[in-house]
């Protein structure tokens, strides 16, 4: 074998195992989520201004169908925050406003704050759908997921939401 051969034998050789610890690194590391997300840091600050004191029951079933919980929310209008980073650089953040009656999402809507075009854009999106998505769905069991295709923002949203789940409880 010539030198150039194997040069090109080498660098071949250091490239595949490059990729394949590259790829051992992202597989262990977790899964299905960009790193931009997995070390997304979320902070959650609460305020709820409840319209009145009604309770009502609504029941959850988990995933298996065989047991279920009860859970109790109370009737009102809370509202919650979450921040997110952006692949960018930069933070965004979220704030929730959701109605309840009857364990029902009647009204969701969220104010957003960003620092670039591109997550504009993806809000836009966001805000156009959510109080379609939101609206009719159990606070119990609504699990948000991508929503108008903003991944980042429904991240952040769905723990708005699960802050304003433990608002409610009665």
């Amino acid at each position: 074998m010539d030198t150039k051969n194997k040069i090109f034998v080498v660098i071949g050789s250091v490239a595949l195992i490059t990729a394949a610890g590259y790829g051992a690194v992202t597989l262990l590391s977790g899964g299905d989520r960009p790193s931009y997300v997995a070390t997304n840091s979320v902070s959650t600050t609460n305020s709820s201004t409840a319209s009145n004191t009604q309770t009502t029951n609504t029941t959850a079933t988990t995933s298996s169908g065989d047991s279920s919980t009860a859970t109790s929310y109370k009737d009102g209008t809370y509202t919650a925050s979450s921040s997110y980073n952006v692949p960018h650089g930069g933070q965004n953040s979220i704030k929730a406003t959701i109605t309840i009656s009857g364990g029902k999402i009647t009204a969701a809507s969220a104010t957003n704050s960003y620092t670039d075009r591109e997550s504009g854009m993806y809000i836009d999106s966001f805000n156009s759908y959510v109080n379609s998505d939101a609206t009719g769905q159990s606070l119990a069991g609504y699990s948000p997921n991508r929503i108008g295709g903003a991944s980042l923002t429904t991240y952040a949203f769905s723990n708005a939401i699960d802050t304003i789940r433990a608002q409610a409880k009665a």
